[in-house]
């Protein structure tokens, strides 16, 4: 799959690194494509990856990663442009109780929004597996195709996706998950994970 990120740091760079590893073709896209720190991602990522800015790396993708900090998700979809009904993967986090979901739908124009990868830790997505089993990546979204697309890229990467349903059910559970997490992260730091067993 030909994948663009917006957004080439914690998240963007390690999920970009690991889609590109595995053959998908990922394009960063940056407001400096040239810069020191992209060279040296590209150089990590190897020969699937390539970077350019925002609005050439969304024309390419057929699934549009955005994982920027909260400041900058109104300006980068912005810069995206109309998005042409492809799969946008909003993995980004906010943190002063307004709802990332809600602001990603409202700014993107015609994307089939997939709420994904935001649950987990970017150490995590680097290595999700466990002795005792794979970490668990929770999606949602309005179209079922979209969905089952983040689905398989999850899976590539070696995370367990569950499909929580639409855009309320996660809020559920990022209330339910962001209360394990803040009793859980002080006693096994970042690379703890979640994993839903299931018969």
């Amino acid at each position: 799959m030909k994948i663009a990120s917006i957004g080439s740091g914690n998240m963007g760079g390690t999920l970009g690194k690991r889609w590109a590893a595995l053959g998908h073709r990922v394009m960063f896209g940056s407001r400096d494509p040239h810069s020191e720190k992209m060279k040296l991602l590209l150089q990590v990522a190897g020969a699937n990856a390539q970077a350019s800015t925002i609005k050439e790396a969304v024309a390419f993708g057929e699934a549009i990663l955005l994982a920027v900090l909260p400041g900058d998700v109104e300006s980068a979809l912005a810069e995206a442009g109309d998005l042409d009904g492809k799969i946008l993967i909003n993995c980004t986090n906010r943190y002063d109780g307004a709802s990332a979901d809600v602001e990603v739908r409202r700014l993107a124009r015609n994307a089939r929004v997939v709420r994904a990868f935001h649950t987990l830790p970017w150490e995590v997505l680097a290595n999700p597996r466990y002795e005792a089993g794979t970490a668990t990546a929770f999606l949602s979204g309005d179209d079922p195709a979209a969905v089952a697309a983040v689905a398989n890229l999850a899976t590539d990467i070696g995370l367990d996706p569950v499909d929580v349903g639409g855009p309320d059910a996660m809020a559920k559970a990022e209330t339910a998950i962001g209360t394990i997490w803040s009793v859980l992260a002080p006693k096994f730091g970042r690379e703890y994970s979640l994993s839903v067993l299931r018969r």
